[in-house]
């Protein structure tokens, strides 16, 4: 293995991995100038990944300013190369219509191809959404512990599969069942959903989740994220190259549920709670305070609210909201929506809540907030 000073040599040398490596540890440590400045070098050799790593930052703005025909153009133009990166990042855009028009059928198009290069993530996509026990079977064989899972880790031996014919018989229904509505409160506004995610879903969403649970943080009076004893649970956070194909499918149907616009919704987020880990009072709309007025103006007031509980088997854990002395528990697949905000836009303390301990067992759960501005780019821009 390189050393960093070996990195940087080989970088200023010319060579495009390298540059590549230099330019994402720049994102890493928050320097978007040098960040783009090498990133540029390895694209201009030619690197596949490099140029669809442009083409994901111009998609979103970050290091330069947000243009997102161009970057899903670029990301598109690496993609047809076969870069497995690239690939990713398109399967996630048409699903999602993340800057261009939802095309479920060109998502589908770049996984096989993923798959078709012995990625195990896409392969597990595919046998799940075909349901399928020989790509399953061979995607735990590449590596995915998704599909060990699914698999119970009876994993028979495979041969090759052929990609092409598993993505033939994909079957979107459970993304399009009905789900029952009911309205359990106002002011707050309050609402119960029944059949929301079917268990596999829920399933899915754990087992890409637990890899990359990390300590939750809150917003504190400076408009900071840290860390604080009143949340002791874990989170992931699930960002545009953290998606998948199933995982849009998911957040469009958790949007179509919200009654709000797929763009509005933030990152899909996974809530862990073992015994005992909290998450004391707080409200989820964000401070109106001096310090919190740029986020606010760039990105909105989180105005909704949506939790998917992911599992049973556990006791505590309600959802409980102290002045409206009540508290919800929904069963697995099923979920909680309430507002942050008053009708007229105004922020409601009355929506105080506590993600209460686990007693026994440990909680997983979907939330998805919601803004009242886009933070993705939809197909207009």
């Amino acid at each position: 293995m390189k050393t960093p000073e070996q990195i940087m040599a080989a970088a200023r040398a010319g060579d495009p991995d390298s540059q590549e490596q230099i330019a994402l540890g720049f994102e890493r440590v928050g320097d978007p100038g040098q960040a783009l400045s090498w990133m540029g070098l390895a694209a201009r050799s030619g690197r596949a990944s490099a140029i669809a790593r442009l083409g994901l930052w111009e998609l979103v703005g970050y290091a330069m300013p947000q243009n997102p025909a161009a970057g899903v153009e670029k990301v598109i133009i690496a993609a047809r190369t076969g870069d497995p990166f690239a690939l990713h990042v398109a399967s996630v855009i048409h699903s999602g219509g993340i800057g261009t028009s939802r095309d479920l059928g060109q998502a589908v198009v770049w996984l096989v191809a993923l798959a078709e290069r012995g990625d195990a993530r896409a392969a597990c996509q595919l046998g799940l959404l075909s349901r399928s026990g020989p790509a399953l079977a061979r995607a735990a064989q590449l590596g995915s512990q998704a599909a060990a899972l699914f698999m119970k880790d009876r994993v028979a031996p495979v041969g090759d599969v052929d990609w092409q014919k598993v993505a033939s018989a994909i079957d979107l229904s459970d993304f399009a069942k009905p789900f029952h509505k009911h309205q359990d409160r106002t002011d707050p506004n309050v609402w119960m959903l029944d059949g929301l995610l079917e268990p596999w879903l829920c399933d899915y969403v754990i087992a890409m989740a637990a890899p990359a649970l990390t300590r939750g943080k809150i917003l504190d009076e400076e408009g900071q994220e840290i860390e604080r004893e009143e949340r002791t649970n874990t989170v992931m956070h699930f960002g545009l190259v953290d998606s998948d194909v199933i995982l849009e499918l998911i957040s469009a149907r958790l949007a179509a549920a919200a009654d709000m616009p797929p763009e509005n919704g933030e990152a899909l987020g996974v809530l862990h709670y073992a015994v005992g880990e909290v998450y004391k009072p707080h409200v989820d709309y964000i401070p109106e305070t001096l310090q919190n007025a740029p986020i606010l103006e760039k990105l909105g007031q989180r105005v909704r609210t949506l939790l998917v509980y992911l599992n049973d088997g556990f006791e505590g854990g309600a959802t409980e909201f102290p002045h409206l002395k009540i508290g919800y528990k929904p069963p697995r697949g099923c979920a909680l929506i309430f507002d942050s905000v008053k009708p007229d836009g105004r922020v409601d303390p009355m929506t105080l809540h506590v993600g209460a301990p686990p007693t026994s067992g440990q909680k997983w759960a979907i939330s998805k907030w919601f803004r009242n501005k886009a933070l993705r780019p939809s197909e207009s821009g």
